[in-house]
């Protein structure tokens, strides 16, 4: 099980990470993407009904962003 501390030591300098006021949880990156960013599938938005779920979402998007950046 992951903790909101969890997401902020993993994801927080990129991430601000915040609990929705309808519930849920939500990460906003600290950065505006490039339009090459957002072609190559990423977000600057993303959403969880759990921190599990949203901790599983930012996770995608570090494989995506390293994979557009040759990192993987």
């Amino acid at each position: 099980m992951v903790t909101p501390r969890d997401l902020l030591v993993r994801y927080g300098q990129t991430w601000i990470i915040s609990p929705a006021i309808s519930g849920g949880w939500y990460a906003i990156r600290r950065n505006g993407l490039s339009a090459e960013g957002l072609r190559h599938g990423l977000s600057g938005v993303r959403c969880g009904e759990t921190v599990d779920e949203l901790a599983r979402h930012l996770a995608e998007e570090e494989r995506l962003e390293k994979q557009w950046r040759g990192m993987t």
